[in-house]
């Protein structure tokens, strides 16, 4: 697809700059980008390939406006970006409309319209399948699973029974939600199954990355929020909450009955532990453990997550100890060779003290003289 500079600018929302007619067919990476191609900078460190760069078209913050080049002005040129290419380059998966002759769906099961299901899908007594919605090859909707208008559900995902998922959802393959939480309670050596009797909710809008899992509740519900971005391989355990708009990054792990707040975001890798509380707006870097209740509108890091600035102290001050453990072994030898002389002389000292003085001889009497006569006159 092309469009002209100023029509694509209208339809991201930024402002034209420069030729407004030239053509837009794709968008591409700053330092790759060719004639017919826009490409953007939001990265400070690509600033310098804004001169060089031999795109079409630039997308960039108003700071730039006044580069010579064909551009977009946007605040936001991330999301310029976006929408370029969803405009420009976004291929609309096959849909078609109807039941594949191979899927198995119960009588008591309801279809909405205009819906899609792919081959070998199962769909259980008392599922509602919305409007407009998509499920492909291999995805299996447990009893009861109610699944909102225009959500899409990729391959082999697993819906367990009552889970329910909202509207204008993207689940990608193979993903689970409403499992069993890891919930055993001991007995003697052994251990004895919790029931997890509660249900998965997925708020509208949601997307949730392929091979990620969410349980259901262990008596009341898990809970994903509207707005909610899930990546691959993300699990979340029985009972948590995720507010409104989160971003859980890759391989992040969420312990039971968590509370996550609104505008959340989890780094790759970050582990949560239970029963805590993570407050709105926070962001926590990549390869965080969250082990105690995070205040809100802050950025952590570290494990246990401590406040970012106090944490880059504290990685910093790691980095010197071993020139700081060469100090002090330095310091410890001068110490010992400081008290091996201190005690040297204090024994010296002490050995003086204890030696018996011998009393002073009193100088020899000498005997008198003879008084000397005068000489007699002559």
């Amino acid at each position: 697809m092309a469009l002209k500079l100023k029509e694509l600018a209208a339809q991201i929302g930024g402002e034209a700059v420069g030729d407004g007619e030239v053509l837009i067919e794709r968008v591409a990476p700053i330092d790759e980008a060719g004639p017919g191609e826009i490409t953007f900078v939001s990265n400070p460190k690509y600033l310098n390939f804004v001169r060089t760069t031999k795109a079409s078209a630039i997308i960039v913050a108003p700071a730039l406006r006044a580069v010579q080049r064909n551009m977009i002005v946007m605040s936001n040129p991330y999301l310029g970006f976006a929408r370029a290419v969803s405009v420009l380059m976004k291929q609309a998966l096959a849909r078609p409309i109807g039941v594949h002759p191979t899927a198995v769906i119960s009588p008591k099961a309801k279809l909405g319209k205009d819906i899609s299901v792919g081959p070998h899908v199962i769909i259980e007594d008392g599922a509602v399948i919305s409007d407009r919605v998509t499920l492909m090859a291999g995805v299996y909707v447990g009893p009861n699973v109610v699944v909102g208008e225009e959500t899409w559900i990729h391959p082999n995902t697993t819906l367990y029974h009552d889970t329910r998922i909202g509207k204008r959802c993207l689940i990608h393959a193979n993903v689970s939600i409403g499992s069993d939480g890891f919930g055993w309670a001991p007995e003697g050596r052994h251990y004895v199954a919790i029931p997890q009797v509660g249900v998965a909710v997925i708020g509208d809008d949601v997307s949730i990355g392929a091979n990620s899992v969410i349980n259901r509740g262990g008596l009341g519900n898990t809970t994903i929020g509207s707005g909610t971005k899930i990546d691959s391989l993300v699990v979340v355990s029985h009972n948590v909450k995720v507010g409104g708009d989160c971003l859980l990054v890759s391989l992040v792990g969420i312990s039971g009955s968590a509370e996550i707040g609104e505008h959340v975001t989890l780094g790759g890798q970050v582990g949560v532990a239970g029963h805590l509380k993570i407050g709105d707006n926070v962001q926590v870097a990549a390869q965080s453990g969250v082990s105690h209740t995070l205040e809100p509108n802050k950025t952590y890091f570290g494990t246990p997550a401590r406040p970012m600035n106090e944490m880059k102290r504290t990685v910093a001050a790691l980095h010197k100890l071993p020139e700081l453990r060469d100090e002090i072994r330095h310091v410890q030898k001068r110490m010992a060779e400081i008290t091996a002389m201190l005690d040297k002389d204090v024994h010296e000292d002490k050995a003086a003290a204890q030696t018996p003085q011998t009393p002073p001889i009193p100088p020899t009497s000498q005997p008198a003289q003879p008084a000397q006569t005068p000489p007699a006159p002559l």
